[in-house]
Formats: structure tokens, C-alpha cells, sequence
């Protein structure tokens, strides 16, 4: 039995390995074993960072008895959603269906062709309140199996028909159009988020999500100044200095968290994944430059806040490519190259027992030892939160930012207290590489890189894309494995238009940055096996060309989710990569049919996005960013002359807007003086003089 599992490329299935539950991977083997059995399907999905994953593993898997009740009546499937997103995906709208409401672990019981007839998440080992025990539910679906059969079967019926009804509603999303123009519909966006900010940051109550993707949109107003500009950039900070000063980042460690279970962002659930710290290193880096150019043409306290803001910003961005680097690169035996891995666990050990945040929270006398050793810290400076599953124990994070005579203080802080962690033993790793996640994250490297001068971190991204590029993608077939585990792909699990999509992204910035056309080549490669994933009758992208048929027979076939989620769907970004080639071509002047075709594919796969703007910006962000860029009258500049520091600063703020940058090939203008031409397409702009002159040419509209 452990041997199923033992040897996947997931670790999360071989921490089922020692278990006497019969587990069985995903695949036609455990669904056949079921029909010829006539037993019901019982599916087990999570993935390896998850608290009451690790909770319901110990409590109810672990136990002999359960072992032997799931045995006897069920063939059971640990599934790793991080390995098959689709699987997760299908069967989380199951589960939503059902009972209102999803999460992780899922526990799914099915017929053995696929199709679910009851669901849940997380269930204890005894009664609580309202929730039978684990136990108790699969008792009563084995009755059920052995005196209801029928009514299961119409069950999954039903269910079958309602997720391929939603599955279509989200095709037909895509073709909604706009009464209003772009830019009024960009505008109704933004309009939108400033009103949403909430007082302590954030669009929605605890638990606090980064809302990652929308900031990255809305930033890009800030440079317009004017009132405009200042109430944008209110609303932005508010949200951003939140979540900088609060518990969703790690100032010890860099980093930062999936959430916030509070509302005032104090207490993390603090499992880190690759995909939130690859959006957020590429939003502060953004916005310390943002920030900064904000702070250029603000005055008096609004000046004050956006300097500190960059600061902030930047150092944010600095700490968490630092954890990246440090942290989550993970090589195969005898390899040089280093990919990224997945996620690091919530849970690691205190006296005996694995707790959710152990190795991120102090008691009050380590608290105590710690600011003894320093000289008195001002008043309203540090903010100490405690953990509610987690008696006597306590986060830390700021109430304010420090100023510069307090950052003195606040660093020797964290160092007497990372002293005090550097004891504990690590939360563990997943070292599974996930194609587009390190796709994500180079894009993320190579834009810090770039904007914060840190060529360092344009080195690890050309390192993990050299290392994910040898060992996902096949030559042969021109296909891109999802997956890897110890520098071996599962070529057979082919990647999502996601994964193809962010992996063409993430090289193209590569290739912006480094001027290699090797990386643009590859992400050709990419780009054109996307293709296969929108269908050539609709027009609608697909999560795959084809489904298996256990997801086929209870879904639309792979409709890709067209809504922002923790990662951008996936349309949006392959809309986003089209763009990105098609305007590094108009720069570079080999500007063609293929490449406006690319761009006019891009236009539709993110129309809805105008409609959208108004009611759920949040849900399209990505999508409004590429029709930002659509629709910009700027996309590429051209530049000469100037002095080091005006061209420097000219890149860092093209870069941040997505703005591709040249060198003139020649001007007739006098040595050194700056010439700034915005183009679009084949058509330039007259040249300006100056940043700011350049800045009020990108919002003409």
C-alpha cells in the first residue's frame, strides 16, 4: 500500500505513505479498482502546507479503525491539489455546490465513474456541535451506498448537470462587452476600489486576503497627479501599509503569509506559498517606484507618507526576494540549476507537538529577553497579537512604521528575536516544482531586479527558468510538464494553460531583461502550445485541450476559470503574455501579422473584464491590466540623450507601468539632452523633454 505513494513526486501524498489507509494516487487505476469492487470513491484533497490538513491526517487517517472502515467499503484517493488543479477545481465546486462552501482538506465521496454525491472539508474525530465525526459520515454513506444506491446516482446526476451549467456560465462571461468605453470602464475600476478601502485596508472583512492583483492595476493611476492621482494613491497605501506593517509579512524572515484570520491584519495563517510571495515581491516592487515618483510632486504630510510607503515598499521587496533566495530554491541531485519550490508548511514543532505557527510566534518572556537587551523602544511603535489557538503566544508587527532614529531599534529587535528562531526547528518545505508558479516568480525576480537595481535577483531568475526549462519541458512533444520532484518531471501530468501562460511570462521578462533572444524563442515555444488550449469553436480558453473523463463527465470541457482567484486566471495571463510579445516586437521593430493577430486574440479574451469593472474589478484585475495596456496611448518608448540618472529613472518607471523601453537609434538633438518618444503600435508621438511632460502623455486619452 505505501509503495502508491512513497515514491510520488508529491509530498504531500508521501506524508500518507506510513498510514494503513489503502491510498491509492489519482488515476484510472483507483477509479477501475472501485467499479470492480462496487464500493464508492472516497477522495482526500489538500496539499502539503495545510494546518487541518496535517489536523485531519492525525486525527482520523492515522487511526487503525478508520484505516479499516475506509478499507472494507471505499476505495480511497489522496489527490494533491497543487498537482491536479483540475481535479481540485472540479470537485471544489462540488463541494461549494453542496454545502456553500469550500476549503482544504476536501473530502469527496463519488460514484466509481468520477461523479460526486456527497461532500465536505475538514471533518474531527469526534462529534462537534453541529458537525458529525468522521466516522459517523462514513458510516452513513455505506449505508446509504448498500440501501439508497438510487438516490446517489440521481444525486450525482443532478450535481453532474448544475457544474456543467456553471462550467458554461463561465464561458459565457467571456462574451459580455461593454456599454462604456475603456477608459471609462478602467475608470468605474478604480473608482470602485477607492470607495471599497476600508479603514484598516483591504476591499472585504477578515479573513484579509492580499488583493494582490487589483493594487498591481490600481497603481498604475498614481502617476497621474492631480486629485485624481492623490485619491488613488490613498487608497492604495492604506491597503499596502497594512499589509506591510501587519503580521502578513514575516520582518524577521521576509516573506510574507497566504492571509490574515483578524481584521486588522495581526495574526497570519502562516503557511507560505510560492504563487503570494511571487505577486507581492512584484507589487512592492512596483510600488516603491510608484511610491517614490508619487512623493516627487506631493507636498507636506501626503509627501512624508508616500517617501515612507517606497521605503517600506522596497525593503519589502528586498526581504521577500531574500527568503526566495534563500529559502525555497530547491536543486536536483548532482544539478546546478535551481528551481523553486512550492510552499512552506503552517505547522512545525513545540514540545512534542506540531502547532500552526510555532516557529513564527513568541512567548511573552522571549518577547521580554528580547527588548531587555535593548534601550526603551518609543511608545506605539510594536503591535503584539495573540494567537487564539495559541494561548500565550504572540505576533509580531508594527502599529507604525519607524522612523529613521527608530529603525536602529527596530532592527537590533529582530535580530535578538531571529536569534531566538534560528533555535526552532524549520517549518517543512515542499520541494515540488510547479511549472507556472516559477513562472510567477521569475517575472516577479527579474521586474525586482530591474526596479530596485538588485542584479542579483536577475541571476536566481534566470537560474530557476534554466532549471524548470530543462526539466519540464519536452522537446519531442513540445508539451510542458506541470510538475517536478527532485529535478524529474511528470511528463505525463501535462501543464494547465496557467502554467504555459505565467512560464511564458516569467521568460519574457527574462528576455526583457537580459536582451536574450533565447528566452523569447522559448517563450514562443510556449505561447504557441497555449494556442491548443482556447477552443477553436468559441473561442474560450480551456484549463486543458482535453479532460479525463472522471472530470469530463461532471464538467463543461476545461473551461478556464476567467476570474482572479489567489493566482490571475489563466486567460488573463496568456492574454497578458500575448501582449507582452506583441508590444516587445513593436519596440524592437519586427512587429508582424502573427504578433497583431496575438493581440487582437488578447483584446477578446479580457473584453469582459470592461463590463465587469464596475460590479467586481477585484475578480478581473488582471484582465483590466491588460486592457490598460491595450488601450494605452503609450507602448513602448524610445529614448536619448539624458543624463545617467534621468534614463535610469525613466526605465524604473516604464518598467513598473509594463512600458517596453529602447535606445533611439539616432536624434538630431544636442548631446545630452533628454528626448522621450511614446509610440503605439507603428505610430510615435512627438518627443518630450522631460519625465514629467512624459508622464502626461500616457493619460491622453
Amino acid at each position: 500500500m505505501a509503495q502508491r505513494l512513497s515514491g510520488s513526486s508529491s509530498q504531500y501524498l508521501r506524508q500518507h505513505a506510513h498510514q494503513l489507509v489503502d491510498w491509492f494516487p489519482y488515476g484510472d487505476q483507483a477509479f477501475e479498482q472501485a467499479r470492480l469492487r462496487d464500493v464508492p470513491v472516497m477522495l482526500s484533497i489538500g496539499y502539503s502546507a495545510c494546518h487541518w490538513c496535517h489536523v485531519m491526517s492525525h486525527e482520523s487517517f492515522d487511526d487503525p479503525a478508520i484505516a479499516q472502515l475506509l478499507n472494507e467499503h471505499f476505495v480511497a484517493i489522496k489527490v494533491d491539489r497543487e498537482e491536479h488543479p483540475l481535479v481540485d477545481d472540479t470537485y471544489m465546486m462540488a463541494t461549494q455546490a453542496l454545502t456553500g462552501a469550500g476549503g482544504w482538506p476536501m473530502t469527496i465521496f463519488a460514484l466509481p465513474d468520477g461523479r460526486t454525491f456527497h461532500a465536505g472539508t475538514y471533518y474531527p474525530a469526534a462529534p462537534r456541535g453541529k458537525t458529525p465525526s468522521f466516522t459517523q459520515v462514513l458510516n452513513a454513506v455505506s449505508e446509504a451506498w448498500e440501501s439508497k444506491r438510487e438516490g446517489l446516482t440521481e444525486q450525482a446526476d443532478m450535481l453532474a448537470g448544475h457544474l456543467a451549467e456553471l462550467g458554461s456560465r463561465q464561458g459565457a462571461l467571456l462574451s459580455l462587452h461593454s456599454a462604456l468605453p475603456a477608459q471609462q470602464a478602467q475608470e468605474s475600476a478604480i473608482a470602485h476600489w477607492v470607495s471599497a478601502t476600508r479603514p484598516e485596508g483591504g476591499t472585504t472583512p477578515a479573513p484579509k486576503f492580499p488583493p494582490t492583483w487589483a493594487l498591481k492595476t490600481l497603481w498604475r493611476s498614481v502617476p497621474a497627479g492631480g486629485s485624481h492621482g492623490d485619491e488613488v494613491f490613498n487608497a492604495a497605501a492604506t491597503t499596502l501599509e497594512a499589509m506591510l506593517r501587519g503580521g502578513l509579512q514575516d520582518h524577521l524572515g521576509g516573506g510574507f503569509a497566504r492571509y490574515c484570520v483578524d481584521e486588522q491584519w495581526s495574526v497570519p495563517h502562516f503557511e507560505k506559498m510560492l504563487y503570494d510571495n511571487a505577486g507581492l515581491l512584484s507589487l512592492c516592487a512596483r510600488s516603491a517606484v510608484l511610491a517614490g515618483e508619487y512623493a516627487r510632486s506631493a507636498t507636506g504630510a501626503q509627501q512624508q507618507r508616500a517617501e515612507a510607503l517606497a521605503a517600506a515598499a522596497r525593503s519589502a521587496a528586498l526581504d521577500t526576494a531574500g527568503f526566495l533566495r534563500r529559502e525555497m530554491r530547491v536543486a536536483a541531485h548532482g544539478a546546478g540549476r535551481q528551481a523553486l519550490a512550492s510552499s512552506l508548511d503552517a505547522d512545525s514543532p513545540r514540545g512534542g507537538q506540531s502547532i500552526e505557527g510555532a516557529y513564527y510566534t513568541f512567548s511573552r518572556a522571549e518577547l521580554n529577553a528580547a527588548l531587555d537587551e535593548l534601550d526603551a523602544l518609543p511608545p506605539n511603535l510594536l503591535r503584539l497579537a495573540e494567537v487564539a489557538e495559541d494561548p500565550g503566544h504572540y505576533c509580531l508587527s508594527l502599529a507604525r512604521f519607524p522612523n529613521a532614529g527608530e529603525e536602529r531599534l527596530w532592527e537590533r529587535l529582530k535580530q535578538e528575536l531571529g536569534l531566538v528562531r534560528a533555535q526552532r526547528q524549520r517549518p517543512g518545505r515542499d520541494d515540488k516544482v510547479i511549472a507556472g508558479w516559477n513562472g510567477l516568480a521569475i517575472e516577479a525576480l527579474c521586474e525586482a531586479g530591474a526596479l530596485l537595481d538588485a542584479p542579483e535577483l536577475l541571476e536566481t531568475a534566470e537560474d530557476a527558468a534554466e532549471a524548470v526549462w530543462q526539466a519540464h519541458w519536452d522537446p519531442a512533444t513540445r508539451r510542458l510538464a506541470r510538475v517536478s520532484f527532485d529535478g524529474k518531471a511528470e511528463h505525463s501530468n501535462e501543464g494547465t494553460l496557467q502554467d504555459y501562460a505565467a512560464l511564458a511570462l516569467g521568460l519574457l521578462a527574462l528576455d526583457s531583461a537580459r536582451e536574450r533572444g533565447r528566452w523569447a524563442s522559448r517563450a514562443d515555444a510556449l505561447l504557441e502550445r497555449a494556442a491548443d488550449f482556447i477552443d477553436p469553436e468559441t473561442g474560450v480558453p480551456r484549463d486543458a485541450v482535453q479532460l479525463d473523463a472522471r472530470l469530463s463527465a461532471q464538467r463543461a470541457a476545461g473551461a478556464a476559470t476567467v476570474l482572479d482567484d489567489a493566482i490571475p486566471a489563466a486567460g488573463a495571463l496568456y492574454a497578458m503574455a500575448l501582449a507582452r510579445r506583441a508590444v516587445s516586437a513593436m519596440a524592437d521593430g519586427t512587429w508582424n501579422e502573427a504578433q497583431a493577430a496575438g493581440l487582437e486574440r488578447a483584446r477578446g479574451l479580457t473584453a469582459h473584464a470592461l463590463a465587469l469593472a464596475t460590479e467586481v474589478p477585484t475578480q478581473v484585475a488582471t484582465a483590466l491590466e491588460v486592457q490598460a495596456v491595450l488601450n494605452s496611448p503609450v507602448q513602448y518608448v524610445t529614448v536619448g540623450g539624458g543624463q545617467p540618472e534621468q534614463l535610469a529613472r525613466l526605465r524604473r518607471l516604464c518598467r513598473s507601468l509594463g512600458l517596453e523601453v529602447r535606445a533611439a537609434k539616432d536624434t538630431a538633438d544636442p548631446a545630452g539632452v533628454l528626448r522621450i518618444q511614446g509610440c503605439r503600435e507603428e505610430l510615435c508621438q512627438a518627443p518630450v523633454d522631460s519625465l514629467e511632460r512624459f508622464v502626461q502623455t500616457l493619460y491622453k486619452h
